[in-house]
């Protein structure tokens, strides 16, 4: 039993031993080079500050062009709410003009972006049934949700 549990220890060492090893050898090899893109998300190093506003606004842009594309109903997560039911029974499509892009501000662990101004152009049918064409406009169009800050980069979650 002696001789055993002797084999046993020995056999725990070593292994303790060659992960350590492995472990060093990770770390000492890390790249160390400019950060990267991980998980859809811009890198930044240091994680806050000037260059991290900065990616966040190319993100935010990046999501006002994708929410203000012609479509045939307001997207989610956009800020955008267009009370086309009191005048349309059904919409064919909706065309955006962004007259002032709203101003981004990061709050960890959230961000905003207010003060912008949207017009929106809708068509389709009217209530009586004829074809209508509507523009709507909101002076105070703004998004909102989660900043996530990682060693990774900067990411933007709208809600």
């Amino acid at each position: 039993m002696r001789r055993r549990t002797a084999w046993v220890v020995v056999a725990v060492a070593a292994a303790a031993v060659i992960v350590a090893v492995l472990v060093w050898l990770a770390v000492s090899t890390a790249q160390t080079g400019p950060p990267r893109a991980v998980d859809g998300m811009t890198a930044v190093e240091p994680a806050t500050g000037p260059e991290a506003t900065a990616l966040a606004q190319q993100q935010l842009d990046a999501r006002l062009a994708a929410c203000t594309e012609s479509a045939a109903e307001a997207p989610d997560s956009c800020g955008i709410a267009i009370p086309w039911t009191a005048d349309f029974a059904a919409v064919d499509g909706i065309r955006y003009r962004v007259e002032k892009t709203p101003e981004l501000t990061l709050t960890p662990p959230t961000f905003r972006a207010d003060d912008g101004i949207l017009v929106a152009t809708v068509t389709g049918t009217g209530l009586d049934g004829t074809a209508k064409t509507l523009t709507y406009r909101t002076e105070n169009w703004m998004l909102r949700g989660d900043l996530r800050v990682k060693r990774a980069g900067v990411g933007l979650v709208p809600w």
